[in-house]
């Protein structure tokens, strides 16, 4: 644990804690990011996989985020770079996995995870500009990574004209933090949980 996170008294539980690269804790029970590094999540994400591993080539998640935060008018381009944050704990589900399990129970459990996330590093949840570009990163990594399948894609928009060059998860790990770095300007100031107000009793007076 860092120690801005020490609570000798209230251990997390291994069970439903998360430990990152750094040391930090997150208890996804009451989850806090707050204190979490850009570079854990940074991390994490290059070394996740996108479509489950069946691309020609290891291409990860962090690859994927910083070429929507490309696709996307620039006022959106820091939301766009974490729009999937909660995957570095999560891992990459595809959506038929999601809808098999029940994708509105899965997103109902992980929505304080991501509004913890996005707290912290102060980007807004789930914009429709963001959405659109990140499916026509999908129908790119189709085109450029993916076997050719006979399956229905005709809910995709046409690809990006540029080819996808997979670099592995180091340089993915720096070319995030380079965006981050590059976009953080647009980011939100982190929000606090307000302490909580003492109430007084006022004595009455004859």
């Amino acid at each position: 644990m860092t120690g801005n996170q020490l609570d000798l008294f209230n251990k997390p539980s291994g069970r439903t804690a998360i430990l990152t690269a750094s040391g930090f804790v997150l208890d996804l029970t009451t989850p806090d990011a707050t204190g979490l590094p850009v570079e854990d999540v940074a991390r994490a994400l290059a070394y996740q996989p996108r479509w489950c591993g069946a691309t020609k080539q290891f291409y990860s998640v962090a690859e994927h985020s910083v070429m929507v935060s490309r696709l996307v008018p620039e006022q959106f381009a820091y939301d766009a770079l974490w729009h999937d944050a909660v995957e570095f704990i999560q891992g990459d589900w595809p959506s038929p996995l999601k809808v098999y399990l029940g994708r509105d129970e899965i997103n109902r459990k992980l929505a304080p995870i991501e509004e913890a996330l996005a707290r912290r590093f102060g980007f807004a949840l789930h914009l429709p500009e963001v959405k659109k570009a990140d499916l026509v990163a999908m129908a790119t990594e189709l085109r450029d990574l993916l076997p050719g399948a006979w399956m229905d894609w005709g809910h995709l928009p046409p690809a990006s004209p540029e080819t996808i060059e997979p670099v592995g998860p180091e340089r993915a790990f720096a070319l995030f933090l380079a965006r981050h770095d590059e976009v953080k300007h647009l980011a939100q100031p982190e929000k606090k949980q307000a302490p909580a107000r003492r109430r007084t009793t006022r004595k009455k007076t004859a």
